[in-house]
C-alpha cells in the first residue's frame, strides 16, 4: 500500500507497503515485517533516461511496477536476504 512518507512507512508500514521519496525518484518498499532491516530504497525511473542501475517504473504511484527483479542478498546476523518483484503493488516473492 502507498503510504504517503518515509516517516508514515516506518511507523506503519507492513510488509509489501512503499513509499515514494525524492521528487518520484527513488521508492522505498518493505519486503519484510521489520522495517529497521527489511526496507530498501531503490533508484526508479518512469522515462529510462537516467543511468543505470535504475528500476524501470511503470509511473503508477498506486499499483507500482518496477522491474528488473530486486534483489537483496543474505548478510549472515544481520538479515535473510529476499529476492522478487514488485509488480500491480504486489511483492511476488521468487
Amino acid at each position: 500500500m502507498l503510504l504517503k512518507t518515509l516517516h508514515a512507512l516506518d511507523k506503519e508500514g507492513k510488509k509489501g507497503d512503499w513509499c515514494f521519496i525524492n521528487k518520484n525518484t527513488k521508492i522505498a518498499l518493505l519486503y519484510g515485517d521489520n522495517t529497521f532491516i527489511e526496507m530498501i530504497i531503490l533508484p526508479i525511473s518512469s522515462t529510462g533516461s537516467e543511468r543505470p542501475p535504475v528500476w524501470c517504473w511503470n509511473g503508477n504511484k498506486e499499483s507500482p511496477t518496477i522491474t528488473p527483479s530486486i534483489l537483496i542478498r543474505e548478510t549472515p546476523g544481520w538479515n535473510k536476504g529476499w529476492h522478487g518483484f514488485l509488480t500491480d503493488g504486489k511483492l511476488v516473492e521468487v
